[in-house]
């Protein structure tokens, strides 16, 4: 605070950007953010000084205007260093000069200037403007430009800018240097605090980068969410994992949970549960073959052998004699069986014929009978039983064998066949299969079976059934497996979470280290600023105290004294401000807005004694312009604004721009004596804003109308024929405008008078009663003669060609001269 104050008040104006970054600089150092390097600041001792004096500003010409309005080109005017009227008519084209004035001020009026709006392509705007600062005369080329110095210190009222200075909380347009310095070191301040602010910015980025790393479910991850100030460094230090191997450790488990999530136990199952189906079907083929009697088969198959030969026999020796187209077989013996049962079926039915074929139905001779008989005794043999009881104990033996299924067995060797990673029971089972095949091939033969075939039968059989015990173990194991899957892909999942976690905080340990560094560090600047608004608000203070003392007690003294110049109604000034800024406002009766109460021209002359007030609180340097001041006033308000005017006019350069004529004489004839004053008649006859220099409105004095008389009389000598006859009607002409001004002014010592607002009644004394018969007897008659004699007047026919002499005016403004002298010396 030390240094921005002391920076402010030794250069009189705000902190550059290299003050502000110094400032800033000097406070992270007095806070230990930074190594301190900048010396101490010592405190500060009281300055005297005085304000720099502003130079004068003096408007010297107006001219080269261009695109304003429709003002005609090339206008200007060259204002005079007291008072400048610009007189002319509504619609004339004086408001295109003042907006510029306005426009160069920045005037709270100020309008945007517009070109000729009739025109479909308008000018450039552009006028040329000259002045003096101080002593040094100078030029400035406008083109539109709103507010430029130092024309900015014109102060321009106007009738729109009543309501600002009425009702409105105006703030001031002077601000004395000294007050600014408040102003420039809560600048100061801000801008400190606007670089805290940035720098907090810039310290609090977030936290985003390294949790977009960290998985959202690890237990850190709430504390990297959060990282900050309050972050406990330790406490993620603990949770760190810098071991060198952790991204090999991270793999291992991505691709146990990989393998947990693909489910491959699932599928392993399936083909386990296949082996343990083709080896209990092994096993059970091995068993039964491991348990088949060959020695009885061989035994039983001898029998049979032995039997069906003696059947044979017998059926040959039978039927020797029985004719039979083809020796006895087995098809022979079908037919015999078939034919049996067939008898069966028909006793059953109790419709059986013994008499009869069977088969032809015809009736049986002896020979068939004979035959038949042989038939039932053949189907009734001994050997036949024993046959058929040999067969049904060799099936008894064989069955075990051909009830063997072993096609899930075949598959799953044919799948390994040319496979290199053979299953290490695939000899055996192999084996196996290939002793099924032989063994049913000799029992579906009915052939003798080598004792040699079956002798491994048993080896293998116990090495499939210890293949399957463990196949059957590995199975339990991966149902068992299966079964925890799921809390184990949980497990471990979330084993990896954690141990991912952990490795990005080992990485990413520099980069936490120093959020949370940051993080301290900007909830200390936030700390540190928080009394800086306070600060501002005490110099706030200071600076409404100052400007109590330094503009609103001045101001009030000026506006009483305006207020009193104009007579302008009596009313409460109060003075309000926030941020240090000095603003005023009026109110009638401690509550109403002067607005609401007084009338227009109260409120026009109350707005004037404002805006004077307020001009004068720097002491007047810059022209004073006035706009149309006296529209809404009467006359003796007029008069009151006039000469308040004047009293400005003989120290300070004023324009006024009016249309008001009484106005206009008024200011004339109060800076008469002074001569301070220039005059322009502003018209649209040649153009809008055609400016004429000029002594005043239509206003004839003896002086001048007798010097237009002399002169007159004096051309008139010099020419001859119609040339001298219209000179000399000119010359009465000047005669008749003399017989008025006479009679105004000094026959009736101007009691009342053109262009007057009031009947001077304290000159109703100085006229002489007993001089006025003889002059009015001549000024009378010779006023009369010149009326016939002007071509304004219309003439009877006696006198129309009668024309005026020289020598007749000279002789008439001889006798006017010498009844003028006689008046006056005339005593009463």
């Amino acid at each position: 605070m030390r240094y921005i104050v002391r920076q402010v008040l030794s250069c009189g104006g705000p902190l550059g950007s290299d003050e502000e970054a110094q400032a800033y600089a000097l406070f992270r150092q007095e806070k230990a953010f930074d190594a301190r390097e900048l010396p101490t600041e010592e405190p500060l001792a009281t300055l005297e000084r005085k304000d720099e004096e502003i130079e004068p500003l003096t408007l010297t010409s107006l001219s080269a205007v261009t695109g304003v309005n429709a003002l005609v080109e090339g206008g200007g005017i060259s204002p005079h260093e007291g008072l400048t009227i610009l007189f002319g008519e509504n619609g004339t084209g004086k408001t295109g000069y003042s907006r510029i004035f306005k426009a160069l001020a920045a005037s709270r009026t100020a309008d945007v200037i517009l070109g000729n709006v009739r025109e479909t392509t308008p000018q450039a705007k552009s006028a040329l403007v000259g002045y003096t600062l101080g002593s040094e005369s100078k030029t400035y080329t406008w083109t539109g430009q709103q507010g430029v110095a130092p024309f900015t210190r014109m102060s321009i009222f106007d009738s729109p800018s009543v309501s600002f200075h009425v009702d409105d909380d105006l703030e001031y347009v002077y601000v004395p240097a000294a007050l600014a310095l408040f102003n420039h070191v809560i600048a100061g301040i801000k801008s400190v605090q606007t670089q805290i602010g940035q720098a907090v910015q810039d310290l609090t980025p977030g936290a985003a980068g390294v949790a977009a790393r960290v998985p959202r479910g690890a237990t850190v991850y709430p504390l990297i969410e959060t990282l900050g100030a309050a972050t406990d460094l330790e406490q993620l230090k603990a949770a760190a994992d810098d071991d060198p191997n952790v991204d090999t450790r991270i793999g291992n488990l991505r691709r146990t949970v990989a393998a947990l999530e693909a489910d491959t136990i699932s599928a392993e199952i399936k083909v386990q549960q296949r082996v343990e189906r083709i080896l209990t079907e092994a096993s059970a083929a091995a068993s039964a073959i491991a348990d088949f009697n060959v020695s009885a088969y061989n035994r039983e198959l001898a029998t049979l052998t032995g039997f069906e030969e003696d059947y044979r026999t017998f059926r040959v020796t039978l039927f020797a004699a029985a004719d039979l187209p083809a020796e006895p077989d087995d098809t022979w013996s079908a037919f015999l069986e078939s034919a049996e049962a067939y008898k069966a079926h028909l006793t059953a039915l109790e419709v059986h014929d013994a008499e009869r074929c069977l088969y032809c139905r015809q009736p049986l001779g002896d020979a068939a009978r004979s035959l038949i008989g042989k038939y039932a005794e053949y189907l009734e043999d001994k050997i036949t039983t024993e046959i058929a009881a040999s067969k049904a104990r060799l099936h008894a033996l064989t069955n075990q064998v051909t009830s063997i299924k072993v096609g899930d067995a075949e598959a799953y060797v044919n799948d390994y066949a040319g496979a290199d990673d053979k299953p290490p029971f695939h000899a055996e089972l192999d084996r196996i299969l290939a002793l099924i095949v032989g063994l049913t091939e000799h029992v579906r033969a009915v052939s003798n079976v080598d004792p040699t075939l079956t002798a491994h039968a048993g080896m293998d059989s116990k090495a499939v059934a210890a293949a399957l015990a463990i196949t059957t173990q590995a199975l339990g194991e991966l149902r068992n497996q299966a079964a925890t899957r799921a809390e184990t892909l949980t497990e471990k999942k979330k084993e990896l979470v954690e141990l991912e976690a952990a490795a990005e905080l080992a990485k990413s340990w520099t980069v936490i280290e120093a959020h949370v560094r940051d993080a301290k560090q900007a909830e200390r600047l936030l700390l540190l600023t928080k009394p800086m608004p306070g600060l501002s608000r005490s110099v706030t203070g200071l600076a409404k105290a100052a400007s109590d003392q330094m503009i609103n007690e001045s101001f009030d003294t000026l506006f009483s004294e305006e207020c009193t110049a104009l007579r302008a109604p009596e009313l409460q000034v109060e003075f309000v401000g926030r941020q240090g800024r000095a603003q005023r406002r009026k109110v009638l009766s401690g509550k109403y807005r002067p607005s609401a109460v007084l009338s227009e021209g109260e409120q026009k002359v109350l707005a004037m004694a404002d805006f004077l007030a307020e001009a004068r609180l720097t002491g007047i340097t810059a022209p004073v312009i006035f706009d149309d001041p006296v529209s809404s006033l009467d006359h003796r308000r007029i008069h009151e604004v006039a000469q308040r005017i004047a009293s400005l006019a003989e120290t300070s350069q004023v324009i006024v721009f009016t249309h008001d004529i009484f106005f206009a004489s008024t200011l004339l004839a109060l800076m008469e004596s002074s001569k301070r004053c220039s005059y322009f008649q502003i018209t649209d006859e040649d153009g809008k804003g055609h400016v004429t220099r000029a002594t005043g409105p239509r206003w004839d004095s003896l002086n001048n109308l007798k010097k237009h008389i002399n002169t007159t009389i004096q051309d008139a000598k010099t020419q001859h024929g119609d040339a001298r006859a219209a000179l000399v009607r000119t010359g009465y002409s000047w005669i008749r405008s003399w017989c008025e001004v006479f009679t105004e002014t000094e026959l009736l010592q101007g009691v009342t008078q053109r262009y007057q607002r009031n009947v001077r009644m304290t000159n109703l004394a100085k006229i002489k009663p007993g001089a006025l018969p003889a002059a009015i007897e001549t000024v009378n008659r010779i006023f009369e003669d010149a009326c016939r004699y002007i071509d304004g007047h219309s003439q009877p026919l006696p006198t129309l060609n009668v024309s005026p002499t020289l020598a007749g005016l000279e002789a008439h403004w001889a006798e006017l001269a010498q009844a003028r002298e006689s008046y006056s010396a005339a005593i009463d």
